[in-house]
């Protein structure tokens, strides 16, 4: 064959790519950094002239895939896998012994398959409609231009020219209820939403107008005046008040002291004593409630040992899903002695082979 150089004495047959007259690929473009140049095929399959705003068809050479992937190739390799697919389906044709019969059937074939598109694209909407939908202008006109001047500025704001677009909210606007002349949401009160028409702090509630204005700054104050005469009282007051109760014949500021001295010691007396009384009562439930205490303790452990027993088999399942060269090294070796609680844990999660809903519980 030409192009083929056969030795004899070698019995091997040598590929000459490229006829000596011809210019070398690798001498088509001296950048570096152009398309690389494989010196054991001596092939070159991106386009050399990438960056020139030369079209590829108007070169001399365009690297060897602009060739594998322009003219009939494509139809070709198209036809190729038809036919391929046909034999499989039992239909007797092939690409190199009748070319022109698998051209005929891969176009039978296509036009076929347009008709079925279309008639199954017609089936559905005239079932579900929507057929107007599809009728979409061309794409001249979506984007055509028109003579209004609109000018921006660097963050997209119109600065001169249109009209202000209205920001729409996807909530119902301008709809009041229950005769409100304002929405929920417009007047603000320590700490609480209403409505500014009538003051009312209650959602839904129905609108009094003036009037409930009126009437809900007077509770407002009503509610000050009240907190102020309720006010909690300090402990000395309360002792005086209780020591003037009982000794209204106690005159003297040095007596008024005298007794509110005395109060004050019989409260923290009688504070210590309630104290020592719920550390005896304490001190005689600890022992009673110290086993319960213990198997609260060991139902805590069992508790984390569990979770731990679940991560570690998560954690199996995943290493042993890897591929054996991305697995870390030592992954699955572990070093501390297992607890009982551990132990436990393990034997309630393994799953034993011989169980038959062992499958079904492993998923």
């Amino acid at each position: 064959m030409p192009g083929t150089k056969v030795d004899s004495k070698q019995r091997i047959t040598v590929r000459n790519l490229r006829i000596r007259e011809d210019i070398a690929k690798y001498l088509r473009n001296l950048d570096p950094n152009s398309a690389y140049y494989d010196p054991k095929t001596r092939s070159m399959r991106d386009n050399p002239h990438k960056g020139t705003k030369k079209d590829p068809e108007e070169l001399q050479y365009a690297g060897d895939n602009f060739v594998r992937f322009t003219g009939d190739t494509l139809q070709q390799a198209k036809e190729q896998l038809f036919a391929w697919q046909g034999y499989e389906k039992g239909i007797d044709i092939h690409l190199q012994a009748e070319p022109t019969k698998t051209a005929l059937l891969n176009k039978e074939y296509e036009l076929k398959k347009e008709e079925l598109k279309d008639k199954q694209k017609g089936t559905i909407l005239d079932k579900y409609g929507g057929a107007q939908h599809l009728c979409a202008p061309p794409k001249e006109l979506c984007f055509a231009q028109s003579e209004e001047y609109v000018e921006y500025s660097r963050r997209g704001q119109v600065i001169k020219g249109g009209k202000k677009r209205t920001i729409q909210s996807r909530y119902e606007e301008d709809v009041y209820i229950n005769n409100h002349t304002s929405v929920w949401g417009s007047y603000w009160k320590d700490g609480h939403w209403g409505y500014k028409c009538c003051h009312a702090l209650i959602k839904n509630s129905y609108c009094t107008g003036e009037s409930g204005k009126e009437a809900n700054c007077m509770n407002s104050e009503e509610r000050i005046v009240h907190e102020n005469i309720h006010k909690p009282e300090d402990d000395e007051t309360k002792i005086a008040q209780s020591v003037t109760v009982e000794n209204s014949d106690a005159t003297t500021p040095f007596q008024w002291k005298k007794k509110i001295l005395e109060a004050k010691k019989k409260k923290r007396k009688a504070k210590k004593e309630h104290k020592d009384k719920m550390k005896k009562i304490s001190k005689s439930s600890s022992s009673s409630d110290s086993s319960d205490d213990e198997d609260r303790r060991k139902a805590k452990k069992l508790k984390r040992a569990l979770k731990k027993e679940e991560k570690q088999q998560r954690e199996a399942k995943k290493l042993l899903s890897m591929d054996e060269r991305d697995r870390p090294y030592n992954s699955m070796y572990n070093v501390k002695a297992v607890t009982e609680e551990e132990m436990e844990a393990y034997f309630m999660k393994r799953l034993p082979p011989e169980d038959p809903m062992a499958a079904f519980l492993g998923n």
